[in-house]
């Protein structure tokens, strides 16, 4: 195993070269843990500045506090009552566990979304390809998707608005196409804000749900 490393300085920036890298590195203050070609576990009820990787998964324990976990191809679990100030992926799942709280953003670009019991999102959720499940969880934002059902379970809460956006038009899409989304709000539900559809949506909304205002010419209701 080699890791050669790099650093030069241009106007005032460092450049971090790394080959063939498989397992995690950690800064030099311990408050980081990063990798370029390998998985980052993050130990149970530690804490840290920033969990990361290029290509393989963050695993986040239970307890752990940090700033942030994020990977570019990989998924992102988070385990059971996490403090983070925000969490992403590009090619990957997001999952948060249970009672554990992400203080601003949470999102992927080609994944699904999920959220346990009690888990809250200060900021938006959002996934341009990939499902969204709230079970029980509330988020202080929007819920943003392109190509992606949505599902509302167990009294999740939505303080902002949910916003299915029209396909891309650069000719490039994932997930369903043109085919329509479903939406469903069960009924211990809540969204705050406006349900606004760009593209054809099923949506599914049980007695006893409170939601906002449908915007949208192709919403079908069921």
């Amino acid at each position: 195993m080699r890791t050669a490393v790099f650093f030069a300085a241009v106007g005032g920036a460092f450049i971090v070269w790394a080959v063939n890298s498989s397992h995690v590195l950690a800064s030099s203050d311990g408050s980081s843990l990063t990798s370029v070609n390998g998985s980052v576990h993050a130990d149970p009820g530690k804490t840290y500045d920033t969990l990361s990787t290029v290509n393989g998964q963050v695993h986040v324990a239970s307890g752990v506090t940090a700033n942030e976990a994020k990977t570019v191809n990989g998924s992102v679990v988070i385990e059971n009552d996490v403090k983070l100030g925000e969490a992403s992926t590009v090619n990957g799942s997001l999952r948060i566990g249970e009672g554990s709280t992400i203080e601003r953003e949470a999102s992927t670009v080609n994944g699904s979304l999920s959220l346990g019991k009690r888990a809250r999102v200060g900021g938006d959720v959002s996934t341009v390809s990939g499902a969204i499940l709230l079970e029980g969880a509330e988020v202080g934002g929007s819920l943003t998707t392109r190509n992606g059902d949505i599902e509302l379970r167990e009294g999740a809460h939505v303080r902002g608005s949910i916003h299915v956006k029209k396909k891309n038009e650069s000719g490039w899409n994932w997930g369903k196409d043109d085919q329509p989304l479903e939406v469903h709000i069960c009924a211990t539900c809540v969204v705050d804000g406006e349900l606004r559809f760009d593209r054809a949506v099923e949506l599914r909304v049980d007695p006893g749900a409170k939601i906002g205002k449908v915007i949208g010419d192709a919403v079908t209701r069921r």
